[in-house]
């Protein structure tokens, strides 16, 4: 479920929902296992390549969990009230720029960020069809980052990072950038 902080949306909203959703994966990088990194990079790659260029309904199969210790793929569902285990991110705004903030995780280990952030991530491509390119230069711009960086680099940093490079790669092929990105 995604709340808007009171003033933000609808000007803000898509802006905000990618940096949600970036943050998330952001925080669930950096609190991954070295085991676990390998395969939720592996996860966001395939997620990636797979939404930036489709159009219509999204394949059910779009995210498979082994890699991450789950068997079958990734379901995005209707909300049907709160599951077994809740991950929380918000979005502050302060004058360094938007920062993601873990609010709250299950306290079993797992990969419940990694899971949550690429549920958010599917949801946002699904309702998304014209943006999908914009969420995916979004991931490009998170594995970018952390390819050069350590992982234990702050998430705002990478926040930071990923939405200039969707600002940058989306002028270079000479498309606007959607509004706040």
């Amino acid at each position: 479920m995604l709340h808007p902080a009171p003033g933000r949306w609808p000007a803000h909203e898509t802006a905000d929902r990618l940096a949600l959703a970036l943050g998330l994966a952001a925080h669930a990088i950096g609190g991954s296992s070295s085991g676990r990194w390998e395969a939720f990079r592996t996860a966001l790659v395939g997620l990636a390549s797979r939404i930036a260029p489709a159009e219509g309904a999204l394949p059910g199969d779009l995210v498979p969990l082994e890699g991450l210790g789950v068997p079958g793929a990734l379901a995005v569902v209707p909300w049907e009230g709160p599951g077994r285990a809740r991950v929380e991110i918000q979005l502050l705004e302060t004058r360094a720029g938007l920062v993601p903030r873990l609010a709250d995780r299950p306290d079993e280990a797992g990969p419940h960020a990694e899971i949550a952030a690429l549920a958010l991530l599917v949801a946002l491509a699904a309702d998304a069809d014209p943006d999908r390119l914009t969420i995916a230069l979004g991931i490009e711009g998170l594995l970018a980052w952390y390819r050069e960086s350590d992982r234990r680099a702050a998430p705002r940093n990478a926040l930071a990072f990923a939405l200039a490079h969707v600002r940058d790669r989306l002028a270079a092929a000479g498309r606007p950038s959607p509004p706040g990105v």
